[in-house]
C-alpha cells in the first residue's frame, strides 16, 4: 500500500541528513522559509496545502518564539527539530498548545538501542564553548538519547569552576530512575558524544535522525490521533539539565521533580501568592491600628465621656457605614478573583 504524501513547510533549511530522511519517506518539502527573520512565513497560516511545519531554527530568540506562539494559536501542527528552547518557554508553548488545541512534537536524534545495565555510564561531550547555554543543550540531547535505555533522570549533581557564564572543568553526575548513573564530562570524542559501560562503547551523533521516527512524528501530527509526549519529555529533560546551574551554586545534589505545569497550576500559584500578600497587609494594618489605639486609649476615653455628658456626639459626625467596612473590600475582591478559575479551558478546542 502506497504511503500518503505529507507536505511540510520548513522554517530554516534542514540539514542534509534530515532532508534525505524526509524526501525518502514520502514527505514533500512544500515551502522553505529562510533568513534571519524567516521572510514571508505568514503565508503558512492561510495555506491549506501545508500539512505541518518543520521548525529547524533556534527557539532562543524572541522573534522565533513569537512565530511559534502564533502557529500554536492558529492550530498549525509543528514539529521542532532538535529543540534548544529553555524549559520556561517550552512549558509556556505546551500550555498554549493545550489551550488552543494545537499539535506539537519534537523531532529528536536517534535513540539508544543498546541494553545498558543500571550501573555507571561514562560520558564524554564535545562542546563548542563552555557557556551554560551550550552545556544545557548538549546535556539535554544526551539525556534524551539515554532515556530509552536508562529511563528518566532523577537526581543531578554538578561540579566545576564557574566564571560568569562559562564553566571550566565541568563534571556532572546524573542518576536515572532505573538506578543507572551517568558520569558526564567534557572530552574529545569522535562524535558529539560518547558513552562507555564496560566493553560497550557508543558514539552519539546529534545530527543523526531515524527515517522511521521522522515519518512517525509527522504522521502523528497530521493524523487523527496525536501522541505529543515528545515535547513534554523534552521540556522536563531540559529543566533537569538547567538544574546544573543551581547545583554548581549550592554545591549539592538536586532532585528532579516530575510534573507538567498547566494554566490551572499557574493560576493557583498566582492566587496563593496574592492571598498571602493580602493577609500580610491586613495583619499589618490591624496591628498598626491596635498600636495607635493603645497609645491613645486614655485620651479617647476622656473625650468620649465628655461627649456623652454634653450630649455632643452628633450622628452626622460619624463615618458612613460603607467607609467603616473598608477592610472587607480587599478580601471580597480577592474571593471574587477565585471565580476566574471558571474561564480556564479544561477541554482543548477541536482542531
Amino acid at each position: 500500500m502506497e504511503q500518503p504524501m505529507i507536505r511540510v513547510a520548513c522554517f530554516g533549511n534542514p540539514c542534509n541528513n534530515l532532508r534525505s530522511k524526509m524526501v525518502s519517506n514520502w514527505i514533500e518539502i512544500f515551502e522553505v522559509f529562510e533568513g534571519p527573520e524567516l521572510e514571508g512565513w505568514e503565508t503558512v497560516l492561510a495555506n491549506k496545502n501545508v500539512d505541518a511545519v518543520v521548525f529547524s531554527v533556534t527557539q532562543s530568540t524572541s522573534e522565533n518564539q513569537d512565530i511559534l506562539r502564533t502557529l500554536m494559536q492558529n492550530q498549525i501542527p509543528v514539529a521542532i527539530v532538535s529543540p534548544d528552547a529553555d524549559s520556561l518557554f517550552a512549558y509556556e508553548l505546551e500550555m498554549i498548545r493545550l489551550d488552543a488545541g494545537a499539535r506539537l512534537a519534537a523531532i529528536l536524534p536517534k535513540q539508544c538501542k543498546h541494553n545498558l545495565e543500571a550501573t555507571t555510564v561514562q560520558g564524554q561531550a564535545m562542546l563548542s564553548s563552555p557557556k551554560l547555554s551550550q552545556i544545557y543543550e548538549h546535556l539535554t540531547n544526551d539525556l534524551l538519547y539515554l532515556g530509552n535505555a536508562l529511563g528518566a533522570p532523577k537526581y543531578v549533581f554538578a561540579m566545576g569552576a564557574r566564571l560568569n557564564d562559562d564553566v571550566r572543568s565541568l563534571t556532572i553526575n546524573v542518576e536515572f530512575d532505573s538506578g543507572g548513573l551517568l558520569n558526564w564530562h567534557v572530552g574529545s570524542p569522535k562524535c558529539n558524544s560518547q558513552f562507555q559501560q564496560g566493553n560497550v562503547l557508543i558514539d552519539f551523533d546529534h545530527g543523526a535522525y531515524s527515517a522511521a521516527s521522522v515519518r512517525q512524528k509527522l504522521e502523528e501530527l497530521t493524523g487523527d490521533v496525536a501522541n505529543q509526549d515528545s515535547w513534554v519529555r523534552y521540556a522536563t529533560t531540559r529543566e533537569a539539565a538547567e538544574l546544573i546551574s543551581i547545583s554548581l551554586k549550592k554545591g549539592r545534589r538536586l532532585e528532579i521533580f516530575e510534573g507538567n505545569p498547566t494554566e490551572a497550576d499557574s493560576f493557583k500559584g498566582v492566587m496563593s501568592t496574592a492571598g498571602c500578600l493580602i493577609l500580610i497587609f491586613a495583619l499589618a494594618v490591624i496591628a498598626g491600628l491596635a498600636i495607635l489605639d493603645i497609645g491613645q486609649i486614655s485620651e479617647t476615653r476622656d473625650a468620649h465621656l465628655t461627649a456623652l455628658e454634653a450630649n455632643a456626639l452628633a450622628e452626622n459626625e460619624r463615618w458612613p457605614l460603607w467607609l467603616r467596612l473598608w477592610p472587607v473590600y480587599p478580601l471580597a475582591l480577592f474571593l471574587a478573583f477565585q471565580f476566574l478559575r471558571l474561564v480556564i479551558r479544561t477541554e482543548p478546542k477541536n482542531g
